[in-house]
């Protein structure tokens, strides 16, 4: 996944985290690709998580800010998409979900493309209504 135009809120501290996530997901992804031990894959996971999450309080304070009206549904989004990613690590660190390099990767580029494509971009809608 990388950086598109399309992908912006028009909130420049939001944009640069999205971008920020990009490139960390693109450096676990080649860490991925050359073989990495299910703890080190475990430790990214981790560390992306931990990311997302700080991430998605920052998000959540900008939308407060701003009184975006789907705000609840939002955060409720968030935690939904957490606790997906925390379930996808917990099968990944139990041996259940035997997934491949590239199965991880399609997996967190559309969980996180999906969510700024079909969600954060209603900041962008929200600050920008005639």
């Amino acid at each position: 996944m990388t950086w598109k135009e399309n992908l912006t809120t028009d909130v420049t501290s939001i944009d640069s985290q999205h971008q920020q996530l990009i490139a960390e997901m693109e450096r676990f992804f080649s860490r991925i690709h050359s073989g990495l031990s299910r703890s080190d894959l475990i430790a990214g996971l981790d560390r992306l998580t931990d990311l997302v999450a700080d991430h998605f309080a920052h998000e959540e304070r900008v939308m407060r800010n701003i009184h975006l009206p789907v705000l609840a549904v939002h955060e409720r989004l968030h935690r939904a998409l957490l606790e997906e990613i925390r379930e996808f690590r917990e099968e990944m660190a139990m041996g259940i979900n035997e997934r491949g390099p590239a199965d991880i990767e399609r997996f967190l580029n559309v969980w996180l493309y999906r969510h700024i494509i079909e969600e954060d971009q209603k900041i962008f809608q929200h600050l920008n209504r005639l």
